[in-house]
């Protein structure tokens, strides 16, 4: 992924949880039924990604790793992912 990509990227996430954030405090009451819409969104799917990357994050119930998902290409792991969502 380019620089300017990762930009676009981590401003548009960026987005989407200042928008959440504020509406949260703005209405305390509020109940977020439809979120699933917005975490299988790609700019969302790949900063999650590079976040748990980063980080080095722990292999899931599954047993897949983080090397296991680089090895068998993570754009397809992603693509994966938002078709599960998808239905």
């Amino acid at each position: 992924m380019s620089a300017a990509a990762a930009i676009a990227t981590l401003d548009s996430v960026g987005s989407l949880q200042r928008v959440l954030y504020r509406t949260a405090k703005a209405q305390p009451s509020r109940k977020f039924h439809a979120l699933a819409d917005k975490v299988h969104r790609d700019d969302v799917l790949r900063r999650a990604w590079r976040d748990v990357a980063r980080n080095g994050g722990a292999a899931g119930v599954d047993g897949v790793t983080i090397a296991d998902i680089e090895e068998s290409g993570v754009f397809g792991f992603l693509e994966a992912l938002d078709d599960l969502f998808q239905g």
